[in-house]
């Protein structure tokens, strides 16, 4: 059975600040079923750090004990093994993944990936069902402040990364997850914002296989805004791998630290 109560998802981005797409949903399990209680937007990753490493909990006020929640992001928590020894070549292996954290907080996006050859910016062996590979054009910026943003949220608070960092004793934990593939695989709805009326509400009788929402209003911003629905099916993402959180490394068995 699982230890976690709440379950968040994020939607997250890479541009320049201040966001207009970087959004975070948190639910609960009721009765089998995820129910979210809340969905925010973030204008700045500094506020997502603290709202992910402690805010969030005001959506847990009223729990007996310490909340435990699981969240899912979308964006590479590492880059290809054999990328990550080309950079950090002298780490030890056992501390190759906070090495790769370290050296890449320090540098900017277009940098880190230039220090990358050509050959080695390919998929990781966990990249399948259409995820691109973490230095692909459209990608590569997200994939440098999403790595930045962990090694800031790692000194902030004590938190799980599954499976670079697995800490049982940590209250918060991370998976990485991918919302477009969660959806194709769900058979949810996968058009970007809905245009017509009848498209929101064919997504809302979509969700209501999987979750519900606490108030009405969550559901409406969920099926209306493509960035709320993303971070929603994160949170599902999560909640759905809740008892199952090893699955990278039974893919990617040679080195699951790296990528």
């Amino acid at each position: 059975m699982t230890s976690f109560n709440y379950f968040g998802g994020i939607d997250f981005s890479g541009a320049r600040e201040p966001l207009a797409n970087l959004w975070t949903a948190i639910g609960r399990e009721d009765a089998g079923k995820l129910r979210i209680v809340s969905l925010r937007p973030h204008a700045f990753r500094a506020d997502l750090c603290g709202y992910v490493a402690g805010g969030w909990r005001q959506a847990a006020e009223g729990e007996e004990g310490e909340p435990r929640v699981l969240w899912g992001a979308d964006f590479a928590f590492g880059i290809p093994a054999a990328a990550a020894r080309h950079l950090i070549r002298d780490a030890a292996p056992e501390r190759a993944w906070e090495s790769l954290l370290a050296w890449v907080a320090d540098r900017p996006a277009d940098e880190i990936r230039n220090a990358v050859p050509n050959e080695l910016r390919t998929p990781r062996r966990t990249d399948t069902g259409g995820a691109l590979a973490p230095f692909d054009l459209r990608l590569y910026k997200q994939t440098a402040e999403g790595i930045r943003w962990l090694h800031a949220l790692r000194d902030r608070a004590d938190v799980s990364i599954h499976p670079q960092a697995p800490d049982a004793g940590a209250s918060t934990s991370l998976i990485e997850v991918y919302p477009s593939g969660a959806a194709h695989e769900l058979g949810l709805p996968r058009r970007r914002t809905p245009a017509r009326p009848g498209e929101a509400r064919a997504r809302a009788a979509a969700l209501r296989i999987y979750l519900d929402f606490a108030d009405p209003s969550l559901e409406a911003i969920a099926v209306t805004l493509e960035d709320a629905w993303d971070a929603t099916i994160a949170c599902l993402a999560a909640w759905l791998c809740r008892d199952d959180l090893d699955q990278p490394r039974r893919v990617a068995a040679n080195h699951p630290e790296l990528g």
